[in-house]
């Protein structure tokens, strides 16, 4: 077994997974650290991932660095890769109605 410890916060594994599927690689994930978790991928070792793994890291410079590149492609900025921030969609009319409510209990009309 391979155990490969990233930077990748847990906020981004739904796009490691993504990747994952879309190469045909077989990798399980755990989570690691208290506060702020990051993602650790095992793998078997002598094994088609394990080949295809080795194959994309040369190409990309490192495994970790591929993943983080897959990332930036994305649209998530290098800097929030470590930090977990991913981006959602967010309802703009909840949002309103929140800062009126907000504001009501401020004395705001």
């Amino acid at each position: 077994m391979t155990i490969v410890e990233t930077n990748i916060s847990w906020g981004f594994l739904s796009l490691i997974e993504t990747f994952f599927q879309a190469n045909k690689l077989t990798v399980s994930y755990k989570a690691r650290g208290i506060s702020e978790k990051k993602i650790t991928l095992e793998y078997e070792e002598n094994s088609e991932t394990a080949m295809s793994i080795t194959f994309m890291s040369v190409r990309h410079l490192g495994f970790e660095n591929m993943l983080c590149d897959y990332l930036k492609r994305c649209g998530i900025p290098y800097e929030l890769i470590p930090i977990g921030n991913s981006y959602s969609n967010r309802d703009m009319k909840k949002l309103d109605e929140e800062w009126i409510e907000h504001r009501r209990k401020l004395g705001f009309r």
